[in-house]
């Protein structure tokens, strides 16, 4: 379980300035400084705070809000930032890419990770929500994969600018089919090739056990806010390989015991 969220140390018109910033630099492709290093004072409630508050404005701006993303559910990535638990991040509608094309010229410092997504069939809440729970909760699993696109100068940032900054929440590629999870999902295996070579190979289990934990995590994590995961809403269950720098012309395929495969170009 993870420990009780620090309150915030921002003041809302200091947390409404970051987030704006965080949206310039994204819409501008100009990355900005690390926010922890402006605000040491920064804490996990901030974080969260300045995050949701860029959801606004991209809401502002038309975009709607279709489900959320895992971050750091990998033992060697929260191990590396210093962390004991996931984050979570937000998606938009114009962050889904059904025809594999993905526009570098969109993004900053773009990266690509195989994983597991979750179509949810009912809402999920509440503050005991197990992993069975969200696979019972589940339509159905597809192969996916996610463009993650820090904001932060050459791709640095602490754990808490991760969080400020949508946990680096770029675009998300679906895959080729939708599968029911009546299998054991911590053991599929899965394969990455990049331009025909292969880059690694893993299994459903490098996401904190089991796919369907971080989306358990998630849910009780959103509970103590009073917020919810909802029927229709795709979330990602974090990456399940090490990332991948894209450019143009890059091809990713990820293939994956049982669900299918996901594929995606990189042009400019």
């Amino acid at each position: 379980m993870s420990s009780p969220v620090p309150a915030p140390g921002l003041d809302r018109e200091t947390t409404l300035e970051l987030a704006g910033r965080l949206d310039e630099a994204r819409r501008s492709r100009t990355p900005t400084t690390r926010l922890t290093d402006d605000h040491p004072e920064l804490t996990e409630a901030d974080a969260y705070a300045i995050a949701d508050h860029g959801v606004v404005l991209r809401e502002v701006a038309g975009e709607r809000v279709v489900g959320a993303k895992l971050g750091f559910t990998s033992a060697a990535m929260r191990l590396a930032m210093g962390v004991d638990s996931p984050n979570y991040g937000w998606l938009t509608d114009p962050m889904i890419v059904s025809d594999g094309r993905v526009s570098l010229g969109e993004l900053i410092h773009p990266k690509a990770e195989p994983e597991i997504a979750f179509v949810l069939g009912e809402d999920l809440e509440g503050v005991a929500v197990s992993a069975q729970d969200v696979l019972s909760a589940t339509a159905y699993v597809m192969p996916v994969i996610e463009v993650v696109d820090s904001r932060f100068a050459g791709f640095r940032f602490r754990a808490l600018d991760n969080t400020s900054d949508n946990s680096s929440a770029g675009m998300v590629v679906l895959g080729s089919r939708v599968t029911r999870p009546a299998f054991d999902l911590s053991r599929v295996g899965v394969v990455v090739t990049v331009n025909g070579e292969l880059f690694q190979t893993s299994s459903g289990a490098a996401a904190l056990g089991h796919p369907a934990a971080g989306v358990a995590w998630l849910v009780r994590r959103l509970a103590g806010s009073g917020r919810a995961l909802e029927a229709g809403h795709l979330i990602i269950s974090g990456g399940l390989t090490g990332p991948i720098d894209l450019a143009p012309g890059t091809d990713v395929f990820v293939e994956i015991d049982r669900l299918g495969s996901a594929s995606m170009r990189a042009h400019e």
